[in-house]
């Protein structure tokens, strides 16, 4: 399979794409500059410069493939000014220039990264594929991003990942950073619960979902067992021999408890890292 990742050199990208080629697909591996380019050839890919906000770039690059696979964010650091703007854009703007060249260039395969926490505040219950979704401010432009693709009439996959942790994503070690320097504290909603994912294991969701070819749906990617903050927090902090979290500080993500039974099912997939306890040892 020819196959075009957008997203290449970012934490999702640099860990699908060796796995792509080590399983001998065609990797179109797609960057913005001369320099990460060079590193996707290093490594077995077919490197291409382009920026999937300029679409008059994206028709060269797609040409030919089998499947695209739309990895691409622009999540900004954390802070006080955070801005998502930039990441709003590649959310709604970027999948639509991708979705029209796509279609217009007749590559029917398409997948498109996506996150579980569209479907949070629901508390203790439970939530899959088919719960309503409830985005907030920021994620909105993934739910709109998401109707992009399933209004496209190409052969459309959206796999909706949990919080990136490990695999130099930068969430965890933020965090252990914060515990070490005794400065980690319990979130406001500290008894709600998180969905993760180790993004080695979301890489490996990637690669089996285009090589399924399950046709039109969605898939929670997920590990086996969402916790609440406050678990996570302690034992964070019993990993790193450092105090106990202190007070509440400002909430985070609302409660998202994923089941990740859909992808076991259909794609024959299981987190290597089952939890927290052995994704973060």
């Amino acid at each position: 399979m020819r196959v075009a990742v957008f997203g290449a050199t970012g934490v999702l990208g640099r860990q699908v794409v060796p796995r792509l080629v080590e399983c001998r697909h065609e990797v179109v591996a797609v960057a913005r500059s001369p320099e990460a380019a060079a590193k996707l050839g290093r490594i077995g890919a077919q490197p291409r410069l382009a920026d999937i906000l300029r679409p008059e770039t994206i028709g060269p690059v797609i040409e030919g493939c089998d499947a695209v696979a739309h990895l691409a964010t622009a999540i900004p650091p954390p802070g006080p000014a955070r801005n998502w703007e930039l990441n709003d854009q590649v959310r709604r703007d970027g999948t639509a220039n991708l979705v029209r060249e796509a279609r217009r260039l007749g590559v029917r395969r398409y997948l498109q990264q996506s996150i579980a926490h569209l479907a949070a505040g629901y508390g203790e219950s439970w939530v899959d594929e088919t719960t309503p979704l409830r985005p907030s401010r920021v994620t909105q432009s993934a739910a709109d991003m998401e109707a992009t693709v399933g209004r496209s009439g190409l052969d459309w996959c959206i796999l909706r990942g949990g919080i990136f942790y490990g695999d130099a994503s930068g969430w965890d070690e933020r965090l252990r950073r914060q515990a070490r320097a005794g400065a980690l504290a319990y979130p406001a909603n500290a008894e709600q619960y998180v969905s993760l994912i180790r993004v080695a294991d979301m890489a490996r969701a990637v690669v089996a979902a285009l090589e399924a070819q399950l046709g039109e749906g969605t898939l929670l990617i997920t590990d086996d067992e969402p916790v609440r903050y406050r678990v996570l927090f302690d034992y964070l902090c019993a990993l790193e021999g450092a105090p106990a979290p202190s007070a509440a500080s400002a909430e985070v993500l609302p409660s998202c408890r994923a089941s990740n039974a859909r992808a076991r099912r259909e794609l024959g997939w299981a987190p290597l890292y089952p939890t927290y306890r052995s994704g973060l040892a």
